[in-house]
Formats: C-alpha cells, structure tokens, sequence
C-alpha cells in the first residue's frame, strides 16, 4: 500500500536565502518556541492556553494516533529486519541446448611465388627550382616523381613504398 500525499504543508520550515518564505524561521526563533514549549507556557498562561485549547488538544490526539501505529508496526509488522532464510529448493531442469550453425568451409591456401627480380635504378629527376626559405609545401608533394631507390647523395628525397625517406 502507498502512502497518501501529504495533506498540509509544514507549520514552520528553516529555508533561508533566495528560498527562505513566509514560513520561514531561524535557528534562534525556532529555539526560543522549544524553551517555550519545554517551560510549559502555553499551558501556563491561561488566556493563551483558553485561546488554543481546542488545537493543541487535536494535536494531542494526533500524537495519541501516531503513537498507536507505531505500536501496530513494531509489533504486528515487525521491526523490518529481514528473516531467516528458508531451505534451499531443488534444483530446475536444464534447458535444451540450441543447435550449433555450421562452420564455412576454409579454402585451401595456394603455394607462394616466386620473388620477382629488382628493378632497374631510376634515373636521377632534374634538380628542382630554388625556392624561397619557409615556403616549401610538402603537402603538394608528390612520391610517385621520386626515385624508388635511395640515391647515393645525402639529403635527397626517395620513395621506400610509398613513404618518403631522405637519403
């Protein structure tokens, strides 16, 4: 069963700030109403108490209920702590094992070739134009115009399949 929602909101609240609102009090407010209630000032004051009898003794009765039902719950429902476990039932059957899907067929690995002969050295490229410091733009480079061997004289550019190298 669920409980209900609540029917009033709170008598007082402690909010402060940018949320604090007309029912709001401070910790020092809500203090001083203790020691009131704690001294019995709203009994001892007699045309306090002839002014609020009627609520307070509502809220009495109300404590009354509330202790009732927590009589009814320790001892009719417990204290909520789990129980002892029961016995271990037997054990379910096993389920049918599914069907296992058929493996394809591996083909047979050919035999290697042969390695093929070197080829030939390419000829050096003519030297390209001087350009200016810094304005190289290796992206406009391109590997295929390059020798495929690493050329003798240091520094120059080659293409080791397909990466640049500098010889």
């Amino acid at each position: 069963m669920v409980l209900g929602d609540r029917k009033i909101v709170e008598v007082f609240n402690k909010k402060s700030g940018g949320s604090k609102d007309a029912r709001s009090i401070d910790t020092t407010k809500e203090l001083e109403i203790k020691a009131q209630y704690d001294n019995g000032d709203h009994v001892n004051d007699t045309g306090m108490f002839d002014n609020i009898a009627p609520a307070l003794y509502a809220i009495q009765k109300l404590s009354e209920d509330i202790d009732e039902l927590r009589r009814y719950i320790t001892a009719e429902v417990g204290d909520g702590a789990q129980g002892p476990a029961g016995a271990k039932g037997d054990k379910g059957d096993t389920g049918a094992t599914g069907a296992t899907g058929a493996a394809g067929a591996t083909g047979a690995r050919g035999p290697a070739g042969a390695d093929g002969a070197d080829g030939a050295d390419g000829a050096d490229g003519a030297a390209g134009k001087d350009g200016a410091a810094g304005t190289t733009d290796a992206s406009k480079l391109n590997a295929s115009t390059l020798p495929t061997r690493a050329p003798s004289t240091r520094g120059l550019l080659w293409n080791d399949r397909g990466i640049v190298k500098v010889s």
